[in-house]
């Protein structure tokens, strides 16, 4: 699926500074979610978008998870609550939406539809942000590196970088695939009794050019560690060396619908690096 360049989404009017605010980017974080963020440029901007489908009224009659955090936003602040008896409205003549938050129509804040920015590719490990170096950092890059790339459609030395990367990791390991993430563990649904089942990331992987079934769940895979798209798909993780990792299908498939974790990133960077 092709990247949406620029990235059109709605934000919401926080209170306050939260990019010069840390602590008040971490409550509004907290509050909201991944929805928030702090941008790559070099202000550092902090904002929390949303897609239009999110300031939409759910079936059931609740607000959509955009216009419900906006009716928060002052408490969050510590100002005085706004009115919670009112929906989204999106405006006649703009994509904007506006928002009455007390009882005079006057009084309405607007959650507007702009450019959403890329999204910083640090992940806080320790309450400090930091920078994803993965085993394949020492790999010449390909010529064309960028937000929202697949591993696939470049090249390296004249070979696709995603066969490249598992040559070198095969190299490596005496011919054999080795997991950058073995021993991981994760959440993977429930066992015959219901109750949650947790999953552990095999160390030797099959190779994908002898097991033609993609969905096997032991094919290795080339893993984004910042995710090729972030919780807004919009572009966010790069297709460079060092935000790669080789891991499993069925890990991957769970790891690409959450936010890396700081567990993940550390390590993902405590994996020597590899000789190409």
């Amino acid at each position: 699926m092709p990247v949406e360049e620029p990235c059109k989404r709605y934000y919401l009017p926080l209170l306050g500074n939260p990019s010069d605010d840390i602590e008040l980017q971490r409550k509004y974080k907290t509050a909201f979610g991944s929805a928030c963020y702090v941008a790559a440029d070099a202000n550092a901007t902090f904002n929390c978008f949303y897609e239009e489908k999110q300031l939409k009224e759910k079936k059931n009659g609740e607000d959509g998870k955009a216009c419900a955090d906006a009716k928060r936003i002052a408490e969050i602040f510590g100002a005085a609550p706004y009115s919670k008896n009112y929906k989204c409205v999106k405006d006649s003549g703009t994509d904007d939406y506006s928002l009455q938050v007390g009882p005079d129509p006057a009084i309405k804040i607007y959650i507007k539809l702009g450019d959403a920015p890329l999204e910083t590719s640090l992940i806080e490990i320790n309450g400090m942000p930091a920078e994803v170096n993965g085993p394949y950092q020492n790999l010449v890059e390909p010529s064309n590196v960028g937000p929202g790339k697949d591993f696939h459609c470049e090249k390296i030395d004249n070979i696709e970088q995603r066969v490249r990367i598992l040559q070198v990791n095969r190299k490596a390991h005496g011919g054999k695939i080795h997991s950058d993430l073995a021993g991981f563990t994760y959440p993977c649904g429930v066992d015959e009794n219901c109750k949650p089942k947790i999953c552990t990331e095999p160390d030797i992987l099959k190779n994908p050019e002898s097991t033609p079934n993609q969905y096997d769940p032991e094919r290795a895979e080339v893993h984004h560690v910042v995710r090729r798209k972030d919780k807004r798909l919009c572009p966010w993780g790069t297709n460079s060396n060092k935000n790669a990792a080789v891991i499993s299908g069925k890990l991957n498939r769970h790891l690409t619908n959450n936010d890396p974790s700081s567990d993940e990133v550390k390590r993902i960077n405590q994996v020597p690096a590899y000789t190409p």
